[in-house]
This record gives C-alpha cells, structure tokens and sequence, in this order.
C-alpha cells in the first residue's frame, strides 16, 4: 500500500572507512512490489579479538510518502542481526538525543530479542509527508577469532498503512536476500 517509503542510514564508529549507500531490493508481503531501503553503511574495517566497538546507525531522509488512497503511515520497524561471532552489550542500546525529524522522535525506542536489534517507530506520518528515522547505538564485543569476517546484516523492515478505504495494513518486507549483508569487519589477532 506504500510508494517509495523507506530509507535509514547506518554508521558504525569509530576508525571507520568512507560511507557507502547501499540499496537493500525487499519483498513485501502485502503493498507495491519494488520496495528497497537505502543504507549508508560505514563500518570499522578491522577489530581486534576480545575488543569492543561502537555502531552508530543514522537515519536518512525517506522522501514523500504517498500512494494512491494511503492517509497515514505508523509502527515503522526496522531489523538488524546481531552479527555471528560478536555480543551485544545490553545496557548499550541507546537513541542518540536529537537526532531524527520531529514526526517520527516521539515514542522512538531500540530494543533487542534474541539475535534481533529492532528501531521501533510508533509515530503517525501524514501522506505527503517524509520522515528520518532518529539514530541509535550500540556496542558490540568480539568473540570470532582472529581472521574471521563480521557481517553486519539487515533482515527486515515493517509498516503499518491507513488507506481510506482499507483502514490499517500490516505490511512486512524481508530483504532479498534475507538476511542481506551490509558491511565487513575483519578480526585481527590480539596483541602478544
């Protein structure tokens, strides 16, 4: 039920490599085929074993939501996967204060189940309108070994739509593949 509606950016710090924007094609389970999301993904190339690092993911502008019959838009959810051979430090998940336009900000939350890091955006955004997603953070510990490759991955995106004549429908989209590798990160041995 939803034109071109999604677009977040990530960025992870710090010692990081120039942004890179990738677009993720998704398959939505109900709603307009052709749906993508556009991340700008800067990631640290290298980490050391046992280390922890910061990621950063920001949002980017989505551009004017609008469909034939759409009213509104809400409960934007974003995923990404704790990456295999890392842990997420729990008491890290945080949204940057600030950040994100001001029709998506309040009620803004970022939470974790399972392997599953979730932005949660439960705001209303008229058709017409366009939002950015606010940030969030986390932390991340190593616990691959050295030589080892750290994918970051996107699995999924969901929203609700209100059309006019249908109410409210649920629509999720699964990154093609799923789950869709963003960035790398390589495992360095630690210090003798």
């Amino acid at each position: 039920m939803v034109g071109a509606l999604a677009a977040a950016g990530l960025a992870f710090a710090p010692d990081t490599q120039a942004a890179k924007t990738i677009t993720i094609p998704l398959i939505c389970h109900r709603g307009p085929s052709g749906q993508v999301i556009r991340l700008s993904v800067t990631v640290p190339p290298t980490a050391t074993e046992g280390a922890s690092f910061a990621v950063r993911i920001d949002g980017v502008d989505t551009g004017k939501i609008s469909h034939l019959g759409l009213r509104y838009i809400h409960d934007m959810t974003t995923e990404m996967l704790v990456p295999d051979g890392t842990s997420l430090a729990e008491d890290s998940l945080r949204i940057v204060p600030g950040t994100g336009t001001a029709n998506v900000r309040k009620g803004a939350r970022v939470t974790r189940q399972g392997s599953v890091i979730r932005l949660v955006l439960p705001a209303h955004v008229e058709a017409g309108q366009s939002y950015t997603p606010p940030s969030f953070e986390f932390t991340l510990r190593v616990t691959a070994p050295a030589e080892r490759k750290i994918v970051h991955r996107f699995s999924r995106w969901e929203v609700t739509a209100n059309a006019i004549l249908l109410g409210d429908i649920r629509m999720t989209c699964d990154a093609n593949p799923r789950p869709y590798p963003v960035a790398r990160t390589t495992i360095k041995p630690a210090p003798p």
